[in-house]
């Protein structure tokens, strides 16, 4: 693995900033450790940190604090291989679900819109992970250096993960971005022929922990028992890694975070 793309000074920096927001090679790194705590092994980046704290007790008999440094030795292994990964969205009709779900089908598909000041082509700036560096240090002439955030390990490109999800509501991705009312209307028209043909699957309803404003919405929900629910819940995950050939599956919550709570004196 050699070192690519190391950039230095300010400049340099913003210039590392707008070549992550493009988009980098999924799971490259732009750099190597050289240290004696770090090992480069068969499909993974070992390493060994030692972390300084303090234990502190009181003795007995005096009641005086007694401070002693330590050291924690922890090991941490990173997989080189990204693999394919899969994101299941709690809520996926909501706001949020539905606009980064459009928003990551027009970046990987290149789909530009127009403005009123023109047109504006896909791309992930303002994403901490895609459109950030991170100082790595310095060099000999002790000018920062920079990469971006998404080469510092291995990491999964957003263009390159498997969007499914839960919703209470049955309306379809496409007209739930239209609900939402977030995006630009002429971006909303370029990918909603390919977001109507995704529908949630149904979710978990409890009018206990849910904004009541909701309930009018709830026509995709499971029904029989909390444990029933998990287990469908569960077999919607396993079923969804296997449709796609996914090597691991990320469940985000993405829903309504309102819960109807009573006055209670005290």
């Amino acid at each position: 693995m050699s070192p690519i793309n190391i950039t230095t000074s300010a400049a340099a920096n913003r210039a590392a900033t707008a070549a992550a927001a493009l988009g980098s090679v999924s799971g490259a790194t732009a750099f190597k450790v050289d240290s004696p705590y770090v090992r480069y092994a068969d499909g993974a980046i070992e390493s060994d940190y030692m972390y300084d704290t303090t234990i502190v007790s009181r003795d007995a008999e005096t009641g005086q604090l007694k401070a002693k440094p330590t050291k924690v030795h922890y090991q941490f292994q990173t997989k080189t291989s990204v693999g394919r990964v899969g994101l299941m969205l709690v809520g996926w009709g909501g706001n949020n679900g539905s606009t980064v779900t459009a928003a990551i089908l027009a970046n990987k598909q290149g789909i530009s819109w127009e403005t009123r000041k023109g047109t504006q082509e896909p791309n992930y700036f303002g994403s901490v992970m895609m459109a950030s560096t991170v100082k790595l240090g310095v060099d000999e002439n002790l000018r920062d250096v920079y990469v971006p955030f998404n080469e510092v390990v291995p990491m999964a490109h957003p263009n390159d993960v498997v969007i499914g999800g839960w919703d209470i509501n049955s309306m379809n991705i496409g007209e739930a971005m239209r609900r939402a009312q977030v995006l630009p209307v002429d971006l909303q028209r370029r990918v909603y022929d390919e977001l109507k043909v995704l529908k949630p699957l149904p979710s978990v309803y409890y009018p206990d922990f849910i904004a009541a404003n909701q309930e009018e919405r709830a026509d995709n929900v499971l029904r029989g028992t909390k444990q029933e629910h998990l287990e469908q819940l569960r077999r919607d995950i396993r079923e969804f890694k296997q449709t796609n050939g996914l090597d691991r599956v990320i469940v985000m919550w993405t829903a309504n975070t309102e819960r109807y709570a009573d006055i209670i004196a005290g």
